[in-house]
């Protein structure tokens, strides 16, 4: 039997109490402060911003910087319980650490989530989180009076100077395209955010955001310092927190006054970084941190300092040495997924006595902790194509032993797929790429086609909503855009009954005016369909295409070149007569 996983026992509760209290710290330092460990950052110039991505990254320009220091790793509850129990800090109850099927959608009720006591920390040695920018202006106004030291939270240009640590590629580990190495070097969405937040919420990445092609062992917010540092020896300044900077926030790089630039007058403050829900995005990317919002519970802050030091105070020391003690029990408890089960074939059973039975093939395992295999199936002919938690669309129908490579299997005549997941004690893998035998279509034009009858889809998944009240059951296609998307395509297999011009009618939105899809047959460009916030487009007439009598197949593909979020429920061609 395994034990709990740390995350298992960790967040049965709905707020977990930090496992050291407010009054128990105090007598393990002899201090009353933790000073931070600091690393030294050379002057040096860089190309700030980024003139191919958003408006807020530009212009690309140079940057000056004479030498500093930078925390070596976010501020964390041990270091910021101190502050609190020195100054009797009590902050609201406001905090958002809400978690969902819906994700982290802000709560309508029930916030009452604080820095020492929400879902998301339960080490000390974790990123602070639940902080206000005041909250980590005051903290870092009390370390210097403790210290002699002047802390302060960093600028923009000094975040960035040293997250780039002097490299030149997308990020400071490499372009990286595929996501497969962001795990070593940082707390992002990953196979690990996948398997727990859908086993203990129900939430999936998969049609929402996406996730990272690899596994950083970390679902939530992880104790710092557990990935490899950038070149400058700086830990975290990616994934596991977004950290809130002491620079007031605007769009674009344009000059401002001073008095626009004080923090204390200004709106919002500048945040940089990645949280451990996203996968990871360039480093140019900015966000804004609004002062009068509530904390959140991805949000926290490292400090910096003018000049150089060389000596390292006592208490950093100390610090350091619990911290690689706290790294090294955290990991011995951390779960190791199961591998995925490689599904290599789905094939007809020539020898069964109906054409529906197949042979559903996939490769040995060599995890001795596998006690066996579900096999699930889809409970539609397109349940392959529907983004969210697989179980919400499979049913399991069989489970068979760890030496199993091969099972038999029966689909309807609309056909469906088969999705294949290991099991251990109390553990499973994520289920493997779905094995899929569908009859081909096509759809008569003119005429409506819906989404689900899709024949492929490309970096886009279905997503489903019940039947509710007069909304009638939906599937619909839906994309959330980070900062740089791949093309979204989806392909129809159409039947043209005659060559003509034909309206193009669609219900569907994007969160901006202008050019949302494409069409194409082959590489034939046979259409570009606008889309306008005032003009309900599945009632006018406006978007006309010429489509030839015959059986083909045309492409939609929709490009967003900033972060957007757009859906589609149909598409329908009218012949225009006359």
């Amino acid at each position: 039997m395994l034990k709990k996983s740390f995350y298992e026992i960790a967040l049965n509760a709905t707020v977990k109490t930090l496992l050291i209290g407010m009054g128990s710290i105090s007598t393990t330092w002899a201090q009353d402060y933790i000073a931070p460990s600091m690393v030294n950052i050379p002057a040096g110039s860089f190309m700030m911003g980024n003139d191919l991505g958003k408006k807020n990254e530009k212009p690309r320009h140079s940057v000056s910087l004479t030498a500093f220091q930078m925390g070596k790793y976010p501020v964390t509850v041990i270091e910021f319980e101190k502050f609190a129990h020195d100054t009797g800090f009590r902050p609201k109850k406001n905090c958002n650490d809400t978690l969902s099927e819906n994700w982290m959608g802000a709560a309508e009720e029930g916030i009452t989530a604080t820095w020492d006591n929400h879902r998301y920390t339960n080490n000390e040695y974790q990123p602070v989180t639940c902080v206000t920018w005041q909250d980590a202006n005051d903290y870092a106004k009390w370390l210097s009076n403790k210290t002699g030291v002047q802390y302060r939270l960093p600028t923009e240009q000094e975040w960035e100077y040293s997250v780039r640590a002097n490299t030149s590629s997308k990020f400071f580990w490499g372009d990286d395209p595929n996501n497969t190495q962001a795990c070593s070097y940082g707390n992002f969405g990953d196979q690990s955010s996948e398997y727990f937040a859908s086993r203990q919420y129900g939430a999936s990445y998969v049609g929402f955001i996406g996730h990272a092609n690899c596994d950083d062992g970390e679902p939530y917010n992880a104790i710092v310092g557990l990935y490899r540092p950038n070149p400058f020896g700086l830990y975290d300044m990616v994934g596991n927190t977004l950290q809130i900077l002491g620079q007031c926030y605007y769009p674009g790089y344009q000059a401002h006054s001073d008095k626009e630039m004080r923090v204390d007058k200004c709106k919002d403050v500048s945040m940089r970084g990645t949280i451990w829900h996203f996968v990871p995005d360039r480093h140019t990317l900015r966000s804004a941190y609004r002062k009068t919002r509530k904390p959140s519970a991805a949000i926290g802050f490292r400090l910096a300092s003018d000049g150089h030091k060389e000596e390292t105070e006592k208490s950093a020391v100390t610090f350091e040495a619990r911290l690689k003690s706290a790294q090294k029990k955290h990991l011995v408890s951390r779960t190791k997924l199961l591998p995925i089960p490689n599904v290599t074939e789905l094939i007809k059973n020539k020898n069964a006595p109906n054409n529906h039975t197949f042979e559903l093939n996939w490769n040995v395992s060599k995890d001795l902790r596998i006690t066996s295999f579900d096999i699930y199936k889809s409970a539609n002919s397109f349940g392959h194509l529907l983004g969210g938690f697989y179980q919400q669309y499979y049913d399991k129908v069989a489970t068979v032993p760890a030496s199993s490579t091969s099972t038999l299997v029966d689909l309807p005549e609309s056909g469906g797929s088969f999705r294949i997941v290991a099991v251990a004690d109390n553990l499973t893998s994520l289920p493997s790429t779905p094995a899929v035998f569908v009859k081909s279509k096509s759809l008569d034009i003119p005429g409506r086609i819906n989404m689900f009858e899709t024949s492929n889809l490309e970096n886009l998944h279905l997503k489903h909503r019940k039947a509710k009240g007069d909304k009638p059951e939906l599937y619909y296609l839906v994309k959330y855009t980070g900062a740089e998307q791949l093309v979204s395509k989806a392909e129809f297999n159409i039947d043209v009954k005659k060559s003509a011009w034909y309206n193009l009618n669609y219900r569907g939105k994007i969160g901006s005016k202008g050019e949302f899809f494409k069409l194409w047959r082959d590489n034939q460009l046979i259409g570009k369909v606008s889309y306008d916030p005032k003009i309900d487009d599945k009632i006018s007439k406006r978007h006309k295409v010429f489509l030839e009598k015959g059986n083909y197949t045309i492409e939609m593909n929709v490009v967003r070149e900033t972060p957007d979020r757009w859906y589609m429920d149909w598409l329908e061609f009218t012949e225009i007569k006359g």
